[in-house]
């Protein structure tokens, strides 16, 4: 059975990893008290029935859509039988949501496949939740339910530590899985790095973070070998990050990039049409579940501001994400609001917001009559050295024009691509994307272990 029909529009892997490094790049580590070497003692994974435990265990955690989905209590055990023997990719997931339950289903659908094309065998070893974790050890035979006498108080310290020792046992590789929207688990980036662990999200707390500590998880890859992967901080499963960097890997020369990085918002100004009011609108995607519970989290740009801060970070320009004006479609006298008592935030946001509907139609209005569109853009300019968020009018023969439905777009301008622009245009966002462009990264680090 092939796996989900998403996986065959993932991005083709631009580069391959290496190895495990060395117990050498953990030593760095241990100095900092962060993690410690491997045992001596430690087993070596052997049986087939390690990989039966770790990924019935996972199987019983998915979210039963996704179970259904991909048939996931009638694959397990097949999954870890044709491993025996094989390298195996150990995988720690910090985050066990909507994401995380997603790309724990594409992972074992698509498991037999890989392990036919590639030769890689991946067992999930440990999983987090906000408060509570499991770390998942070789030489248990069988799960019937959860364990629920393995989980204990979350610690991403020592379930880095536990990945780590179980890939340096097998001779495989680790790999972190972030799919968290928390500071937290960005804080230990570094660490898990220099211990040779790979780290791969679409956290983007990271990548527009402090710039002391982006540039300290860059150099801790570079320093270990292990790769910090976060192809869908930006597009979610589209390929931006990718292609981008093997552009400028291959010589090209960057001049701007853009683009619609909001699914919510790319839905609003997709659906608002003249004659309808703007409030109407952001009402439709609340109720369609597109946007945050406080809309203004949407609103405000603030997403789009650190997906900018990250693509600006991978063209050269050290910039914060304080760096980066935002031009927020919340009104500046809601941008504190608070709901009266016993009212929904979401509900009654909306109702406050059909105070501007004048001012929204106006900015419409003048656009249509100059034959024109209205787009939440976020851009990059290289040469300036500076980027922006704000809402912008586009010809009606624009690429950005031709979004729809709930699309993001992303227009590279460079020495190779002009006077027309690369442009990648595609569904970014929602859980399903979102997990395919994380396994697109695993994937990578896969096909480094032939």
């Amino acid at each position: 059975m092939a796996g989900p029909a998403c996986l065959s529009r993932l991005p083709v892997p631009l580069t391959a990893s290496r190895s495990l490094p060395a117990l050498g790049a953990q030593a760095k580590v241990q100095k900092a008290g962060c993690f410690e070497p491997p045992s001596h003692g430690a087993r070596a994974l052997t049986a087939a029935a390690s990989a039966t435990a770790i990924l019935a265990a996972s199987a019983r955690r998915i979210h039963p859509a996704a179970s259904h989905r991909y048939g996931l209590r009638g694959r397990v055990a097949r999954f870890a039988a044709a491993g025996a023997g094989m390298p195996t990719l150990h995988v720690g997931l910090v985050g066990y949501g909507l994401v995380g339950q997603e790309l724990v289903g594409q992972m074992c659908a698509a498991a037999p496949k890989l392990e036919k094309e590639i030769g890689v065998r991946i067992e999930i070893a440990a999983v987090s939740r906000s408060r509570t974790m499991a770390l998942l050890p070789a030489g248990t035979a069988s799960f019937t339910e959860w364990p629920e006498s393995q989980e204990e108080a979350a610690d991403l310290k020592k379930l880095g530590q536990h990945v780590v020792d179980l890939a340096a046992a097998s001779g495989g590789r680790a790999l972190i899985v972030d799919n968290t929207a928390s500071d937290a688990p960005a804080e230990l980036y570094e660490a898990w790095l220099l211990a040779g662990a790979d780290v791969a999200t679409p956290n983007k707390r990271a990548g527009s973070g402090p710039m002391p500590r982006y540039e300290k998880i860059m150099e801790a890859s570079r320093k270990s070998g292990a790769r910090f992967l976060y192809e869908a901080t930006v597009g979610a499963g589209l390929p931006v990050v990718g292609p981008l960097q093997a552009l400028l890997r291959a010589g090209d020369e960057v001049d701007t990039v853009e683009g619609i990085f909001s699914g919510t918002l790319s839905y609003i100004f997709n659906t608002w049409k003249p004659g309808v009011k703007f409030s109407e609108v952001v009402k439709e995607a609340k109720d369609k579940g597109f946007t945050e519970p406080d809309p203004r989290d949407d609103l405000g740009g603030t997403d789009v501001q650190r997906k900018v801060t990250i693509l600006a970070r991978e063209i050269g320009l050290k910039i914060e994400l304080d760096d980066v004006p935002v031009k927020s479609l919340v009104p500046e006298k809601l941008q504190n609001w608070e709901a009266p008592d016993g009212k929904k935030l979401g509900d009654a946001f909306v109702e406050e917001l059909t105070a501007y509907d004048d001012e929204m139609d106006a900015l419409l209005e003048e656009a249509e009559k100059a034959g024109e569109v209205l787009r939440f853009v976020g851009s990059v300019d290289v040469k300036s050295g500076k980027a922006s968020v704000k809402l912008g009018r586009y010809p009606k023969d624009h690429p950005f024009a031709s979004t729809q439905f709930a699309d993001n777009i992303c227009a590279v301008s460079s020495k190779w691509y002009t006077p027309r622009p690369l442009v990648v245009q595609g569904p970014g966002a929602g859980a399903a994307v979102t997990a395919a462009g994380v396994f697109s990264n695993i994937m990578e680090v896969m096909n480094g272990m032939r």
